[in-house]
């Protein structure tokens, strides 16, 4: 096993979004008329995402479990919508999905496949530098942001033990195991234990409107 800053996991690999996503996070989602609420248990599953009318929901959205349990999320879509788990307990850390980034411009990008209709947004700049639109590693793999505002990052597939101090805490990509080849670095799984009583809200970054919650007990 390998832990990397409260991720616990037994493979090595290796602005802010739009405002409505801090609403959502902020702003109470735990109201929501449609949540469901599932028995208390312990090693509680959670689907991120669906098939169907269910593609962009978290099924439970809402859950109850004890002091001490872990819930998984997975990703059971046939057509592998990637999704995320993420907690946010900070505004000031929400995340974009794709980032600027300031670089010189006689950088050189070869797209992968060499033959495939890609090519980085480039926004021309001055003084030798350009401005590149890339994807965030902070939205697409396992990452947490602590107290101090110390980042790390996990291999896919992470296990993390929330210690109740963390900014940021986000799952990475979840996709279907069939579709981790076209996700690279993407998981299968997110588990995550509770050891601190509490109602934790959470959403995907890439469908913002997607919301769910855990209640500590």
């Amino acid at each position: 096993m390998l832990v990397v800053g409260g991720f616990k996991t037994a493979a090595l690999f290796g602005g802010s979004i739009i405002v409505i996503m801090v609403i959502l996070v902020l702003g109470g989602v735990g109201t929501h008329p449609i949540l469901s609420t599932s028995p208390v248990t312990s090693n509680t599953r959670v689907a991120a995402g669906g098939n169907g009318a269910f593609w962009d929901t978290f099924s439970p959205q809402s859950i109850k479990i004890k002091t001490g349990d872990s819930v998984t999320w997975y990703n059971p879509s046939v057509v592998a919508e990637p999704h995320t788990a993420t907690f946010v307990f900070n505004d000031k850390t929400m995340t974009a999905v794709d980032t600027p980034f300031v670089l010189l411009n006689s950088t050189k990008f070869i797209p992968l496949p060499h033959a495939s209709n890609s090519e980085p947004n480039v926004i021309p700049g001055k003084n030798g530098m350009n401005t590149v639109i890339v994807s965030n590693g902070r939205a697409f793999n396992p990452t947490v942001i602590d107290s101090i505002g110390g980042v790390k990052t996990a291999p896919p597939n992470a296990d993390f033990t929330l210690v109740s101090s963390e900014q940021y805490i986000n799952s990475g990509l979840l996709v279907p195991k069939t579709a981790e080849k076209a996700y690279p670095g993407s998981s299968g799984t997110f588990t995550m234990t509770f050891n601190k009583a509490g109602t934790y809200y959470y959403l995907c970054l890439l469908h913002p409107w997607m919301t769910g919650n855990v209640v500590v007990n």
